[in-house]
């Protein structure tokens, strides 16, 4: 599997102004500025200053729902900019390691399978949710996402201004989705590589083995030793190489983890709390985007959370698969090399998201359970 597939979020990114490179031509920074100014920052002003407008709490649990989620969304987007030129050197230096250590093209293809399902559930709801919340209100005549704009936009008087204000509307939210959806592809990517890297590892040490030639009588005819000494060494090369890209994809992405990790909690509470108040078959439309907007909420954390607890188990079974090997039959000084191997490989290693907590699917229960507190104090409030 070619690594070329970063391309294609890296495409997105540039084609909505969220991939500024040092070496980018003025023409693309005034575009990329541009395009930033008028369907990021001016539409979350927007979205602050009818946030005083609201008179209830439902109202404004609806409201804050997507202000917090485009909160994490521009923190993510400023990030991603910040961390390009890094981000391009790991892909450069996974893209290396792979060649260098010849890892097979079926671990990639089976941990890219899996991930792209898991990315597809992911995109999938938030594109259904964005496509019907940005159709309906030509048909209802009410904005599907709560904003104050500085003209009446009442359909009954002024309908020009109305239908431009929901057509910017559906092309802002379609393309703040799916940038938000490219950055999170870019932060599970790697990941994917480096897990089908540990998977290939493993695989290496199990098979540090020596072949026996056994006769029809079952009786051993020779054992055809391997050089197992500089298979070793060139396994805990592997070991580190795969630590040090870890550690860079951790620093890179750590923050947007971190992000989404502390805002979540607030965006499921009031998703929920939302949902809560609807009533069918009244409330059919908000209920069906609530949903959509709930499940791909969930698939955001779920996703690096999976990957995260993935990695950390893999490096776990790192030393097992060492263990099981031949190493009792080979000399002192593979011995000796052997348990300074498994001394290292025994650490703990886990993900964190900037120090604040695991990336792991103990963090993603501790979100959930936070959000349901939040969600608890909103509906004793209400």
């Amino acid at each position: 599997m070619k690594l070329e597939i970063f391309k294609y979020p890296i495409f997105y990114l540039k084609f909505v102004g969220l991939w500024i490179q040092n070496d980018s031509s003025l023409f693309y920074k005034i575009y990329a500025c541009i395009m930033q100014i008028f369907f990021h920052y001016i539409w979350i002003i927007l979205m602050g200053a009818s946030i005083p407008e609201k008179n209830n709490l439902i109202e404004l649990a609806e409201l804050l729902t997507f202000f917090f989620t485009y909160v994490a969304s521009i923190a993510k987007f400023t990030n991603i900019n910040l961390k390009i030129n890094e981000f391009l050197s790991l892909i450069f230096d996974i893209k290396n390691a792979i060649k260098n250590f010849e890892v097979p093209e079926i671990y990639i293809k089976k941990q890219f399978s899996f991930g792209k399902k898991l990315l597809i559930g992911y995109w999938l709801p938030a594109f259904i949710g964005v496509l019907f919340s940005g159709i309906l209100p030509f048909f209802t005549g009410e904005f599907n996402i709560s904003m104050w704009f500085p003209y009446d936009t009442n359909r009954e008087s002024l309908p020009i201004l109305f239908y431009l204000s929901t057509v910017y509307q559906l092309i802002e939210v379609f393309m703040h989705s799916n940038a938000n959806v490219m950055i999170d592809t870019m932060c599970i990517l790697p990941m994917i590589y480096l897990l089908a890297m540990l998977e290939h590892l493993c695989n290496k040490l199990e098979n540090l083995k020596r072949y026996k030639l056994i006769n029809f009588d079952g009786k051993v005819k020779k054992i055809e030793e391997l050089d197992n000494q500089k298979e070793l060494l060139n396994c805990v090369n592997y070991q580190r190489t795969i630590v040090e890209l870890t550690r860079r994809t951790e620093a890179i992405f750590a923050k947007v983890i971190a992000i989404q990790g502390s805002l979540l909690s607030i965006i499921l509470c009031t998703i929920a709390f939302a949902l809560t108040t609807l009533t069918l078959p009244d409330d059919l439309s908000a209920m069906f985007k609530f949903s959509n907007f709930m499940i791909a909420m969930i698939f955001q954390l779920a996703i690096p959370c999976y990957y995260g607890a993935m990695i950390s188990l893999q490096f776990d079974k790192i030393s097992y698969s060492a263990f099981y090997s031949d190493w009792f039959y080979e000399d002192q000084k593979y011995r000796k090399d052997f348990y300074f191997f498994m001394q290292n490989a025994t650490r703990e290693f886990k993900l964190s998201a900037f120090g604040l907590y695991k990336i792991n699917f103990l963090t993603f229960k501790k979100v959930v359970n936070m959000a349901y507190s939040f969600y608890a104090v909103f509906k004793r409030i209400h």
